[in-house]
């Protein structure tokens, strides 16, 4: 992603956080808002399987000796075009004026919402399986527009506060 944009976004929320009482409420709006476009394009280009795949809890058999295949406990049951649904916009308690676009885990362990768990698997590959960075991959096609169309909502803001309070 282009720097000089992402460095304009940041000169930006300060200056949102200037001119606004309530700026992390608009940041949060705003940002939410440009994600959404990035988080469609990663839906688009999350791979989807051909069956259901399970996971499993596996308890050992002894020490450090791993249980025969087939012996664990089926915890989770994950369909077809989970992964797609699963990704969101996320926002974390301790990034202040920032929002990040991922899998959704489901942590009431019921299985009712889609559950991202696999995403750094299919992301980064395993043993098995060799990786597929769609993520990285949807970054770089829709990564800069986000950027912008952030930046131009920013701007809007910050110029609907200067003339609201006769800053302009």
């Amino acid at each position: 992603m282009d720097a000089q944009l992402q460095t304009e976004l940041n000169a930006l929320i300060k200056s949102l956080q200037g001119v606004s009482d309530a700026a992390k409420k608009d940041a949060d709006r705003v940002l939410t808002e440009a994600a959404g476009p990035l988080r469609s394009v990663v839906q688009g280009k999350a791979p989807q399987s051909d069956r259901p795949h399970s996971r499993y809890s596996t308890p050992k058999a002894a020490g450090k000796l791993r249980a025969p295949k087939g012996s664990g406990r089926i915890v989770a049951t994950y369909q077809p075009g989970n992964l797609k649904q699963s990704f969101s916009i996320l926002a974390f308690r301790r990034a202040r004026f920032a929002k990040f676009i991922g899998p959704k885990l489901d942590k009431s362990r019921k299985g009712r919402q889609p559950d991202g768990y696999y995403a750094h698997m299919v992301e980064f590959g395993t043993v098995k399986q060799s990786a597929q960075h769609f993520v990285q991959a949807a970054v770089d096609a829709a990564g800069d527009t986000t950027l912008r169309f952030a930046a131009e909502l920013m701007k809007r803001n910050i110029d609907r506060y200067a003339v609201r309070n006769g800053l302009k």
